[in-house]
């Protein structure tokens, strides 16, 4: 009897040794990325969609979704019109059809698009005369969006011979233009909303009833991204059928708004269009706020606008200035107060994982890594990204360096439905950078859709993540966004048609919601008769200017140059650039450099500060336990033995920085709301004591400075050890009454310009005010002092 019981334990741990072994192997990954292998990974994210799609075809079609782990048809909640987060998406209009339409076309499943066209032509009257109550913002991105991305697509592309597209051509041949009609007829339904007394949109709209059978209590609460965001579909089909009042209604919303924008060029993110009344005071880049600067980006490009692009480069000086935080290895951008930039919230939201795929359309390349490899840590950690995310444990009880941190403390809101922002991103990296570790993200992500998100009809997310009990829901952007982000990525050959080199002359954008658009000046029916323009003070004047005058590809502002301008300072010749000017107005190269003797590198393994994000996150960074608990069983993306010994045929010694263990904390000097006035340049050229890439402040007041306190036996960040020498070498000073503190300051960001080593700030002399007296000083070779501590990288300037 022992002996049999002895062998069933060993049986069930042999079965269990399995397990865990298959388990590892299932987490085994290629990572060679040759063509036959990322086509491999094509195919399998296609099988996915195929997989979705068929089953919402099966058992969700003509509905709006498919309930993936019951098989269900999903629709409007009838019984109570205020279920907004179950009815905000779905209007029973066959949502998963509009959303991806496009989708369809990336796919090449002809047949697929064939059989929904002849539906929604047979049924193009009468569809959207439902009686049900829509989000104007996500019908108009979802299904507005998708309309005219297919009309587009099938009536600017494919009726000349494009490469790998020839199964298309009967479906454009017999293609008259219907679905532009059907997305007439939808914003002729929700441009109402639009027209209020305050020219601010309310959020709902019955598709058939109008605005008046909506309840007020589904009105109080429009977001800056809801109430701004339809600009550009709107602008779009305005353009295309000729009838501007879409775009004339939105303009009034976007430019009042924006001209409402805070001292510190901040926008709130909640707004009651009834009482015309902002409801908040607080701003971020994540839900309610992120697609208005991705639309002010977006517009820019599509229609060739500048004044879009002065909203979107002034709103990213401001967050670059107020509301981003990190060192070398890591970029955020909490929520803030408007009015002085102070961090609002400890956490930051899954939405907010777009930022850094706009960062790289933008131009703000080496922002964009920084930023991306914060989602990637999360992703590390939950195998998916929380709606919102703990980063920051603030210590209110003085007990925090004794708690015992969980999973749960850095869990805010607790579900992930298979958002695409980070997948979305991810692309945008790897077309920028070419770099493998993001095909190695999208190889891991791929696996996970495959195992733990797949369900019977489709994919489903988690309701909570903190122990994975599954959604049962598989929302229209799993199909149009997730997959067809991570199907982009792995089109390493380019054969998907918006990677051919035909689309190079075009100004196209993904819309928020993934779909491809551009303008061609030929479809514009407004470039030809009177163009509304409106100012922020609300004033209309008429005009035949022609927003899109010259060749499509003229999106030029991102490669001209920054001409540096001569200034007398003290008799002395100056040359000096507006730092952020020149950011912005050329797109920033790889900052990766590979080894020219290496074929295979991905560049991430020679950033020192790869690893510097895990220590400065590292509470917040903890696995729930029904995850494995170990970082090297091919979850952790960066530490895949398989794609690191592939991929570092270099000579590497992985070497990281120590962290750094001096102070960190951020001064206003003067008035915060005086920032915009204040002068921040960098030195271009000179014939003085100022080298070029010094920063020329004249005056201090108005500033927003992050300090370093550098203290004896402390590492900084440069890695260096604060020794007694060097604070002593630093405090020189004449006046005998100043008594020194055994530290010094170190300016790492001044108005949101950061400084690196061995760059210096040059002031004017000034006279300390009453109150600063007692507090400031200066040495004898023109150092600022500030209560006894010397400023290692602020020199006063004399002639």
């Amino acid at each position: 009897m022992l002996l049999k019981r002895l062998s069933s334990v060993i049986f069930i741990h042999l079965i269990l040794l399995c397990t865990f072994i298959n388990a590892l192997d299932s987490l085994s990954f290629n990572s060679s990325f040759t063509k036959e292998h990322l086509r491999s990974l094509s195919n399998e994210t296609k099988s996915l969609f195929i997989h979705g799609w068929d089953s919402y075809m099966k058992y969700g079609f003509p509905f709006d979704e498919v309930r993936p782990i019951t098989c269900e048809a999903y629709g409007p909640d009838y019984k109570n019109v205020e279920n907004s987060v179950r009815n905000d998406a779905m209007g029973n209009i066959s949502s998963t059809v509009l959303d991806n339409l496009d989708t369809l076309i990336i796919m090449k499943e002809y047949d697929q698009l064939e059989y929904v066209l002849s539906y929604l032509k047979e049924n193009q009257v009468g569809l959207f005369d439902q009686n049900t109550i829509v989000q104007v913002f996500e019908t108009t991105i979802r299904h507005l969006g998708g309309l005219l991305s297919a009309h587009i697509i099938l009536t600017d592309l494919f009726k000349n011979k494009v490469k790998g597209y020839e199964g298309i051509r009967k479906i454009v041949e017999n293609y008259d233009g219907f679905l532009l009609d059907m997305a007439y007829d939808l914003g002729l339904k929700l441009i109402p909303s639009y027209k209020t007394s305050t020219n601010i949109p309310v959020p709902r709209i019955n598709l058939l009833k109008g605005l008046k059978s909506v309840p007020p209590s589904l009105q109080r609460d429009a977001c800056t991204s809801g109430a701004t965001t339809p600009i550009l579909e709107f602008t779009l089909l305005s353009k295309l059928t000729g009838d501007y009042q879409f775009q004339y209604y939105t303009s009034l919303t976007w430019w009042k708004l924006w001209s409402s924008k805070s001292e510190l060029n901040l926008l709130p993110m909640t707004i009651d269009p009834i009482s015309n009344q902002w409801k908040d005071s607080i701003t971020g880049i994540g839900a309610s706020i992120d697609s208005f600067y991705e639309y002010a980006a977006k517009s820019s490009i599509l229609f060739n606008d500048d004044s879009m692009w002065n909203v979107y480069t002034t709103s990213y000086k401001a967050l670059l200035t107020h509301s981003a935080q990190g060192g070398l290895g890591s970029l955020i951008f909490p929520n803030i107060n408007i009015n002085d930039g102070v961090v609002f919230s400890d956490w930051i939201d899954s939405l907010s994982a777009f930022w850094s795929g706009l960062q790289v359309l933008t131009g703000q390349l080496t922002d964009a890594i920084r930023t991306h490899v914060v989602y990637m840590k999360i992703w590390n950690t939950f195998e998916s990204i929380p709606e919102r995310w703990i980063f920051q444990h603030f210590d209110n009880k003085k007990k925090l360096k004794k708690k015992v941190f969980k999973a749960d403390d850095s869990i805010n809101l607790e579900w992930y439905p298979l958002r695409p922002e980070f997948i979305e991103s991810t692309y945008y990296l790897y077309r920028a950078t070419k770099d493998p570790m993001y095909l190695n993200i999208g190889e891991r992500i791929l696996h996970l859709l495959k195992t733990k998100y797949s369900a019977p009809c489709g994919l489903c997310g988690l309701q909570n993540i903190k122990n994975g009990i599954r959604q049962n829901r598989m929302e229209t952007f799993v199909l149009g966004e997730t997959l067809k982000y991570l199907y982009l990525l792995f089109d390493e050959e380019n054969e998907v048609f918006l990677h051919q080199d035909f689309m190079k002359g075009k100004n196209w954008i993904f819309s928020t919601e993934a779909h491809p658009l551009w303008l061609d000046k030929n479809m514009d029916k407004l470039k030809d008769n009177k163009t509304i323009f409106i100012d922020s003070h609300d004033n209309v004047t008429i005009s035949n200017k022609e927003l899109i005058s010259k060749p499509i590809s003229s999106f030029y502002r991102n490669v001209s140059i920054v001409q540096p301008f001569y200034v007398d300072i003290n008799n002395e010749n100056v040359y000096k650039i507006d730092p952020f000017a020149e950011r912005f107005n050329y797109c920033q190269l790889n900052p990766w450099q590979k080894s020219p003797n290496s074929f295979l590198e991905s560049s991430y393994y020679r950033w020192n500060a790869f690893f510097s994000s895990d220590y400065s996150f590292k509470n917040s960074l903890i696995k729930p336990r029904y995850l494995p608990q170990t970082s090297l069983d091919g979850s952790t993306m960066e530490l895949n033995r398989n794609f690191y010994d592939k991929f570092t045929m270099f000579d590497t010694d992985l070497i990281c920085p120590r962290v750094a263990t001096t102070l960190f904390y951020e001064v206003f000097w003067g008035d915060i709301k005086l920032i915009n006035e204040v002068e921040v340049s960098e030195i271009v050229s000179n014939d003085t004591l100022m080298l070029s890439n010094d920063l020329w402040v004249p005056n201090l007041y108005g500033l927003r400075i992050v300090v370093e306190e550098l203290v004896i036996d402390k590492v900084d960040s440069f890695n260096t050890v604060i020794t007694e020498e060097y604070i002593n070498s630093l405090q020189h000073q004449q006046e005998s009454e100043i008594k020194f503190e055994k530290a010094v300051l170190r300016i790492k960001k001044i108005n949101g310009v950061n400084l690196y080593s061995n760059q210096i700030v040059w002031t004017l002399p000034f006279e300390a005010n009453n109150e600063e007296k007692s507090a400031i000083g200066i040495t004898d070779d023109g150092r600022l002092i500030i209560q006894g501590k010397v400023v290692e990288n602020l020199l006063v300037y004399y002639s």
